[in-house]
Parts: structure tokens; C-alpha cells; sequence
């Protein structure tokens, strides 16, 4: 999933962008979702601060009560993997923009063949992350976008009440539930124990017989219950 939020105070351009977005991701074979803004508010300062997935922001410059600067600072305290595109009247102003490493996008000139530049741009943003599967949570604080190409196995710990996801680097806990996880998960997750999902593309081999999950990277694991054995058997 997508998220893309809009900030401009006119309603022609809001609209505008609204309609660059799905035209152009009109092709792909991703969800997403529009927010709109006129200015910066308390629902966008919550959704700034929400464990979403990737989120794109397209920020006018000029605003009412904070400029597009403003809100790409508040952003970057949070969050430093979401795109940030802005977009004004003033092109002077870019490389001073620029020079405040808020790591923008794009700046793009609403007088400049400006549909065309952000569908451009978009269409950009969509192939490197919109046609992959990116799994978003906070684990210590801090906010993820993990490629769910990466994870090796999900499970619910029972010592410690949270969820593990596991990859060949890391293993991050986090509060979400092993379901509401799964739930953004593709196809590839198959349920291995009732409280285990595993990447099958990810999997070497099973030992059926005594329960071991062997994996590409060396790792194994003995979350495999009979329940699952058969479907298992199928799937791989």
C-alpha cells in the first residue's frame, strides 16, 4: 500500500494531483490511497506519525499556517524513509530547498509543465517501491519499511507477548499482532505452527520427521506442527 498525501490550500490543484495519481497508477497492480489537505492539521500530524506503509508527500510550499519546509522538517523527525515531493511557484528558491537535507524528492514548478513532470515523477516513485511488497511497523521506536522479500519467518513469542519478524539480518519485535501482520503479508506466507508463518521462497527444506525448517541462508527452525504438515507438503 501506497499513501500518498496531498498539501496545497487551492482545490483546482489538490484536485489536479488527485487525478495525476490515478492516472498513473492506473497500470500498476498496487493498493493505494489519496489523502488530501488543505493545510497542515491534527489528522495530518496524525498520519505523519502513523506506522502506515510508504507514504509520498506532495507539499505545496506555501501554506497557511506551515509552509511545505515546515511540514517536510516535521516529517523528517519521524521518519526519513517516506518520499517528500515539493511543489511551488517559485523556482528560485530550489536550491535553497535543497540545501537543508530533508533528502526531497523532487521540486517541481507549478508553471513548468507541471502534470507532466510529477506523473514523471510518480511513475519513477512507483517502480522502485510501489510494485514491491513492503511490510511498515515500529519496533524500539522506530519506524520500518521492511521488503517482504527479506523476511524469513514471522512468529508470535509467547515469552515476551509481542511478534518476531525474522530476516537473514535482523529480528525485530514488535507490538502488532501475528495476525494483523500476516494480513499484509503476500501468498508466499504459509502457516507453519499456529503461531508461524514462513516465506516459502525462502525455504531450503523440511524434515518432516522431526519437525525442522531448514532455510536458504543455513538457518532452521522447529515451528512445524502436524496441522500444517500436509498443506506444507503442497505448497513446497
Amino acid at each position: 500500500m501506497i499513501n500518498f498525501i496531498v498539501c496545497d490550500d487551492n482545490s483546482y490543484v489538490r484536485t489536479l494531483v488527485e487525478s495525476i495519481i490515478s492516472k498513473v497508477a492506473m497500470p500498476y497492480d498496487f493498493d493505494y490511497k489519496v489523502y488530501s489537505f488543505e493545510k497542515y492539521d491534527s489528522k495530518m500530524k496524525a498520519l505523519i506519525h502513523s506506522s502506515s506503509d510508504i507514504k509520498v508527500y506532495i507539499l505545496d510550499l506555501e501554506l497557511p499556517n506551515k509552509s511545505g519546509i515546515d511540514i517536510a522538517n516535521e516529517i523528517r523527525k519521524v521518519d526519513w524513509d517516506s518520499v517528500i515531493i515539493i511543489s511551488t511557484s517559485h523556482n528560485e528558491l530550489e536550491l535553497k530547498i535543497l540545501k537543508q537535507r530533508l533528502l526531497i524528492f523532487d521540486f517541481i514548478s507549478k508553471f513548468d509543465d507541471y502534470e507532466k513532470r510529477l506523473g514523471d515523477t510518480l511513475n519513477l516513485i512507483i517502480n522502485k517501491v510501489g510494485t514491491k511488497k513492503y511490510l511498515s511497523f515500529r519496533s524500539n521506536k522506530e519506524l520500518h519499511h521492511l521488503n517482504s522479500d527479506n523476511i524469513l519467518y514471522i512468529y508470535r513469542n509467547n515469552e515476551s507477548g509481542k511478534t518476531t519478524i525474522v530476516t537473514n539480518e535482523e529480528k525485530y519485535e514488535v507490538r502488532e499482532s501475528l495476525s494483523y501482520l500476516v494480513n499484509k503479508l503476500d501468498k508466499r506466507f504459509v502457516q507453519s505452527h499456529r503461531a508461524c508463518y514462513v516465506n516459502r521462497d525462502k525455504v531450503k527444506s523440511i524434515d518432516f520427521k522431526n519437525n525442522i525448517i531448514y532455510f536458504n541462508n543455513g538457518m532452521k527452525l522447529d515451528y512445524l506442527s502436524r496441522n500444517y504438515k500436509k498443506r506444507l507438503r503442497v505448497l513446497l
